[in-house]
């Protein structure tokens, strides 16, 4: 005897399931990966001003980074360090070699070796709990939140370069030389 079912009900059926299993197969997706909701970093610093930092001040507007043993100038370049410990002007959006040159220039005026970073040295500072910037803003305060040139240039074309976007902290060397953008100064230390 050979069953007869109705066409109809095999189409419900199937519809019926398709609605109920994509809200669990969602499910599963979501909790199968570490999905968690962005949080701005300048509002989990102010509503938690006791984090700790991986931060000292050496004071004149520099900043050593304790886990890379790295020194820092506070502001972008371009910008310098007010007596309230906010940085004042307006950071520098230059080119990839005017950068590299402006880095030499300021690095033989003031007889210290200061440089642009390198794509690891700026992504060290990357803070995994925040994003918008990715930094901790108090030793940053006016970190921009775009991409910022690094030292290094692309490895498969001379006209790109590598830049570290400060929103969460991403790097890329896809970048044209020729873009202006931001760039932050490290401080060589003996």
């Amino acid at each position: 005897m050979q069953q007869v079912t109705n066409p109809k009900a095999r189409n419900f059926s199937a519809r019926h399931a398709a609605r109920l299993l994509g809200p669990v197969i969602v499910a599963a997706l979501l909790s199968s990966c570490d999905y968690m909701a962005e949080v701005d970093c300048a509002a989990m610093y102010a509503e938690s001003p006791e984090l700790p930092s991986s931060y000292i001040d050496s004071g004149r507007g520099v900043v050593t980074h304790l886990p890379s043993n790295t020194s820092w100038l506070r502001c972008p370049a371009g910008m310098s360090i007010g007596r309230n410990g906010a940085c004042r002007g307006t950071p520098l959006l230059l080119p990839f070699d005017e950068a590299l040159a402006y880095a030499d220039e300021v690095s033989e005026k003031s007889g210290q070796t200061i440089r642009l970073p390198t794509v690891g040295e700026l992504r060290a500072l990357r803070e995994d709990s925040c994003v918008n910037p990715a930094i901790d803003i108090r030793a940053f305060p006016a970190a921009q939140v775009e991409n910022n040139w690094t030292s290094e240039s692309s490895r498969t074309t001379s006209l790109l370069a590598c830049a570290v976007y400060l929103y969460q902290g991403n790097s890329s060397c896809r970048e044209s030389k020729a873009t202006p953008y931001p760039f932050m100064l490290l401080l060589e230390r003996d």
